[in-house]
């Protein structure tokens, strides 16, 4: 039975042990940098996301569990080549990644790592993904968690874009990709526009202009209306979606006649080939009708 006369852990205790875990990881750790993932276009059916993203980084100290050499197969030939396996246990302090990561708020879990994000380690320029985090690893005797454990394996590139502005950690993006021109990437395309006000006094077409911060290339041509919509703005026929959109361009009409014409665009996400199945969202809108329209979609009973 347990003294009852004794507390399981006091605050000064807790913050004692705290400080010399966190002080032995500056001291025995290596430093690293943390680099959160960005999700763009996520797959609800497999949870996977092929525009991932990776634009900040952020340094940190971590103690590698591994102290002799990584774990995995290690290098081996497979049918696609020569495969590098490596893989890591990491222990970084709970209250430093809060400081250093967590309060930054560009994380997809705002109170622990996640997997799925990258670690890059100096020392061996390697970069590696999280794959599992041990988030619940206490130190029962004060009655206090302190660490994270990140159980870490080489990263496969897989077209992810890397931008973190560390030239040692954006070269993987170059190195790795089977795109030339790596400057530019699918994140959206303008597929329609809607008329919010379709404006008056219009005696030819006003030119129409995409203003945006992120995308590229988008236009199209207004169409007047006859009878009871005359001298107004219709719709406008996209002649080029443009692409790289990650938020929706303003529409500006430049008219020397006409006024108050307003449009809104429609992004739409496309990574694959036209009408294709193989992001899953066609098939996610499908599968929905299917699954809610039936009550045994899978059987014939």
């Amino acid at each position: 039975m347990r003294n009852p006369y004794f507390a399981q852990g006091t605050a000064g205790e807790q913050n004692l042990m705290e400080d010399i875990i966190i002080e032995s990881m500056k001291i025995y750790g290596q430093d690293l940098f943390y680099i959160p993932r960005t999700l763009i276009s996520k797959d609800e059916i497999l949870g996977e996301d092929r525009l991932s993203e990776f634009t900040s980084s952020y340094p940190i100290e971590m103690y590698f569990e591994n102290i002799d050499n990584f774990d995995g197969q290690g290098a081996m030939l497979q049918k696609f080549g020569l495969m590098m396996e490596q893989s890591a246990t990491l222990v970084v302090a709970r209250k430093r990644w809060e400081q250093l990561i967590g309060s930054t708020g560009t994380t997809i879990l705002p109170n622990r790592p996640c997997e799925g994000d990258l670690l890059y380690f100096p020392l061996t320029k390697g970069l590696f993904e999280i794959k599992f985090v041990k988030h619940q690893d206490p130190f029962y005797q004060i009655g206090k968690l302190y660490v994270y454990k990140l159980q870490v394996e080489l990263f496969q590139y897989a077209s992810e874009r890397l931008d973190t502005g560390i030239e040692e950690i954006d070269i993987f993006e170059s190195l790795k990709t089977f795109s030339t021109d790596i400057s530019a990437s699918a994140f959206g395309e303008v597929t329609g526009v809607t008329i919010t006000n379709q404006g008056s006094g219009y005696l030819t077409a006003p030119t129409v202009s995409f203003m945006s911060t992120t995308g590229q290339g988008a236009s199209g041509v207004a169409v007047l209306g006859t009878g009871a919509t005359l001298n107004k703005v219709i719709r406008i026929d996209i002649t080029n979606r443009g692409t790289g959109y990650k938020t929706v361009p303003s529409i500006v009409f430049n008219s020397i006649s006409g006024t108050l014409a307003t449009a809104t665009a429609i992004v739409t996400v496309d990574i694959d080939a036209s009408n294709s199945f193989g992001d899953n969202n066609q098939f996610k809108t499908a599968a929905i009708d299917v699954v809610f329209s039936e009550q045994n979609p899978f059987g014939e009973v």
